[in-house]
């Protein structure tokens, strides 16, 4: 058996193409934080079905997960690693009891992260067959959600925050939240400047891993805190928005 690991540690070592860099500490916590010996094993699955040759380098480093870009052939890829060794579990239940799509679930450190992941590929999907701006899901493992790369080869995709805001972001994000409650049937429930991406001049709406399907009992009081986010912030950039734009064209009768 400890030949196998040595063997699966070698093979997955050698498509973790990360550069090293002599004091990078962003690197060096994208490294130790997410690849331990579960992860290593769910990789190895991911890579040994061909999903994706390499990964490259961290796009970014949460709280929760660290994002990396990988590249299958000449496309790229997005690996999102969730930790295994999370602690910040009230944050996480909290938007995984009441949602009737996961009912049962293990009370253990990999039993609700597993479902985080599980969950996150779930929402990625039913938003992305309604319609939504959101990265196209691929595939996921355990801890380890695969999904469509937003950006250039250079650069990942800015957050709204950072990009110049246009009027017509405002439009589409209002299109796109509407999708997401009447077609998609969920909430995202953090939607804000720091959620949304702009890719080829569209905004994308990113991280759903806590969206709420509309019958949970708190997905009314979590689509009116998403709506007075995007609605602060447009007003904030000069830009005419209101709360009844959304809330004139959302299905009420689907909520509980």
């Amino acid at each position: 058996m400890k030949e196998d690991l040595d063997y699966i540690y070698e093979f997955v070592n050698e498509k973790i193409k990360i550069e090293r860099r002599e004091k990078d500490y962003n690197i060096f916590k994208a490294e130790n934080d997410v690849f331990d010996r579960k992860t290593m094993l769910a990789l190895y699955d991911l890579l040994s079905h061909e999903y994706f040759d390499i990964i490259e380098f961290p796009i970014k480093i949460g709280k929760e997960a660290n994002i990396f870009r990988a590249k299958k052939g000449r496309r790229f890829l997005a690996v999102k690693i969730y930790r295994t060794s999370t602690r910040d579990f009230n944050s996480i239940i909290k938007y995984i009891e009441g949602d009737y799509r996961f009912e049962h679930f293990k009370r253990s450190t990999l039993g609700i992260v597993y479902l985080w992941a599980q969950k996150e590929f779930r929402n990625l999907s039913d938003c992305y067959q309604a319609g939504v701006l959101v990265p196209k899901p691929v595939v996921f493992r355990n801890n380890i959600v695969v999904m469509e790369y937003l950006g250039t080869s250079k650069y990942p995709a800015p957050l709204l925050k950072d990009y110049p805001v246009q009027e017509k972001f405002y439009e589409l994000i209002l299109n796109n939240m509407l999708r997401m409650v009447n077609e998609a049937g969920l909430v995202h429930g953090d939607l804000s400047e720091y959620n949304i991406v702009v890719h080829k001049e569209k905004p994308y709406i990113i991280d759903v891993s806590q969206a709420m399907p509309v019958k949970h009992p708190n997905a009314r009081s979590l689509l009116e805190r998403d709506v007075k986010n995007i609605v602060r912030f447009f007003k904030k950039k000069g830009i005419d928005a209101d709360e009844n734009d959304f809330y004139d064209k959302i299905n009420w009768g689907v909520f509980v």
